[in-house]
């Protein structure tokens, strides 16, 4: 028997030119050899199976898997029906989270093709730079409601729902995570839509995002927003600074909680004005 095996692993290392004691790694001592145009690169062994539609290779004596997940970069032709021939495949945008088929899905889960989907994005932050220019908005609030707006376009949420609606939830979401002064009312008045039914819009797509926007401060909107219309002249700093002092301390007593941001702002303005002018006006 050890006559036997003696020779077996002699005419293997002639046989195979010395390339075992390189490639054999049964001790563990060294990394196993990096990988030859099909050959293992644990055992040398040049049985390699592919495995197809997994695109994985695998060594048939060892069963190391040698390549997985392999990605075909070539295009390919069918014939179909009517003679005409398609490609193979379907096409992925460098931005895009889900395919697009060369020819449009007629009747398909996503209901339009490549090309009208990037009408619609195109088409879409012409809208929403609009919409800012209408309400002073500047560049990257654009940029961040497009980018929304995209997210809102691979995930459906146009379809069903009109475009002002969409794009003024998208606008409003980049004004929150930027914290703005801007309000939901603002955007109402300025599209003339209902507030309620933008409001409504904004909850559910905020809820498909998975947004955790943070409470709205009415602090943002005492200075710039509310004092600056009021009649205080030269007063209109001093009001403001004592407005929100008072803000300050509801919130420490738990009185913003479950309240209106206007209606704690409106509230603190006018003990303000009461408190700092000697002939202060409730009116606006």
């Amino acid at each position: 028997m050890d006559k036997f095996d003696d020779n077996f692993w002699e005419d293997n290392g002639a046989a195979d030119g010395g390339d075992a004691a390189a490639t054999n790694n049964t001790n563990g001592d060294k990394k196993p050899a990096a990988s030859t145009a099909g050959s293992c690169p644990n055992c040398g062994s040049r049985a390699i199976e592919s495995l197809g539609p997994s695109g994985s290779s695998v060594c048939t004596d060892c069963g190391i898997i040698v390549e997985e997940n392999t990605i075909v970069s070539s295009v390919e032709f069918v014939e179909g029906a009517g003679g005409a021939s398609h490609m193979v495949g379907q096409m992925v945008g460098a931005n895009s989270t889900r395919s697009f088929g060369t020819g449009g899905r007629r009747g398909g889960q996503y209901g339009f093709s490549r090309q009208s989907r990037e009408n619609t994005l195109a088409s879409g932050r012409r809208r929403i730079q609009e919409v800012a220019a209408l309400m002073r908005l500047g560049t990257h609030f654009v940029d961040a409601a497009h980018r929304l707006f995209t997210v809102a376009v691979e995930k459906n949420f146009v379809q069903g729902r009109r475009r002002a609606h969409v794009i003024a939830a998208c606008l409003y979401t980049s004004c929150r995570q930027e914290k703005s002064q801007h309000m939901l009312i603002d955007f109402s008045d300025a599209l003339q839509i209902n507030v309620y039914t933008l409001g409504t819009c904004f909850l559910k797509f905020r809820r498909l995002l998975g947004l955790k926007l943070e409470i709205i401060d009415p602090a943002l909107y005492i200075s710039d927003r509310f004092a600056a219309h009021l009649s205080l002249d030269e007063k209109a700093n001093q009001v403001a600074m004592t407005a929100l002092r008072l803000v300050a301390r509801m919130k420490r007593d738990w009185i913003v909680a479950g309240r209106r941001p206007a209606g704690i702002c409106a509230a603190a303005l006018l003990i303000a004005s009461g408190h700092t002018v000697s002939k202060g006006s409730t009116t606006t």
